[in-house]
């Protein structure tokens, strides 16, 4: 999921070196960067999906600070960096105070280093306040990069998995997802959900999932769990109304996705049935590695008499 910035500056040239710096600075960040020259043009590109602001205090028509007074209510979630020529003991910031993540100099030596800190931490700050993520997120991700997860004869062999999981449960989706660091992606799906598409980390289920100590969650009624609140009737749209996962968990013990089934009417899942679909996604995640161990195998002999 791109991360949208919006960088505020009436010179020109200076808009474009701050955002070629930032860029390259946080590589690893998808950003997409929306610049203005004015308040009024700042204030027109404003959204719910902004997630930072970066802005010169003197605006030819206004301050940086009407346009983060702006912010406050059209994207109350991003972080907001002034980033100014201004002297800060000029400015009265106590209005505003909790608003802005950090004043930064522009004329200070490490100003544009430090601005790109100070970048990367509101967009991390943002995320794990929309969902929440694993202490082993970065490992996990790593984990995750490392199977060759669009092998098709794989892929076959998880369809038969999520038949086997559907089948048992009387169900008309299942499916074996994978979460990535913005998004959820589906492997492999039975029924209604192969018409599903990759979606955002925050609106998925999933992404709760693989924090579960258990390793298998249980939802009876997604319109009666408040994690699910502002997301119910999406799900309900999606034919989910009952749900359980169980994790795919490496050799490592990290957890890369669940295998999950769905129901469109409320419903109670035994100890029975949260045994079975784990023995169904230790399956899944057997053949996953296996596979790459397969591939590598492949690879290390190309080229052999």
């Amino acid at each position: 999921m791109a991360h949208r910035i919006l960088c505020v500056d009436p010179d020109e040239d200076v808009r474009e070196t701050t955002v070629d710096k930032l860029q390259s600075e946080l590589p690893d960040r998808d950003l997409r960067f929306e610049t203005a020259g004015t308040l009024a043009d700042a204030e027109r590109k404003l959204t719910t999906a902004t997630a930072a602001v970066v802005t010169e205090y003197e605006l030819p028509d206004g301050t940086g600070f009407d346009l983060i007074g702006t912010a406050q209510t059209a994207c109350p979630d991003a972080g907001c960096i002034l980033y100014t020529d201004t002297d800060p003991d000029t400015i009265d910031t106590a209005e505003l105070r909790g608003s802005i993540t950090e004043y930064v100099g522009k004329d200070s030596i490490f100003g544009r280093e430090r601005l790109s800190k100070l970048l990367g931490t509101t967009i991390d700050t943002r995320v794990q306040a929309t969902y929440p993520v694993p202490q082993t997120e970065t490992e996990r991700l790593a984990a995750l990069r490392s199977y060759d997860l669009d092998n098709p004869d794989l892929l076959s062999s998880l369809d038969r998995i999520t038949d086997l999981a559907a089948d048992y449960f009387d169900v008309d989706r299942a499916s074996i997802n994978i979460i990535n660091e913005h998004s959820q992606d589906f492997l492999a799906c039975y029924g209604d959900a192969q018409d599903w598409e990759s979606m955002d980390r925050e609106d998925s289920i999933c992404t709760f999932t693989i924090l579960e100590d258990d390793d298998v969650m249980t939802v009876e009624d997604v319109t009666e769990d408040p994690r699910f609140e502002t997301r119910s009737e999406t799900l309900i749209d999606m034919g989910i109304r009952a749900y359980m996962g169980a994790n795919l968990i490496t050799s490592n013990g990290l957890v890369i996705g669940p295998l999950c089934v769905y129901d469109d009417e409320p419903r109670a899942f035994s100890a029975a049935d949260e045994a079975y679909l784990q023995d169904l996604a230790d399956v899944a995640m057997d053949l996953i590695e296996l596979h790459s161990r397969l591939d590598g195998i492949a690879e290390g002999t190309e080229g052999e008499p």
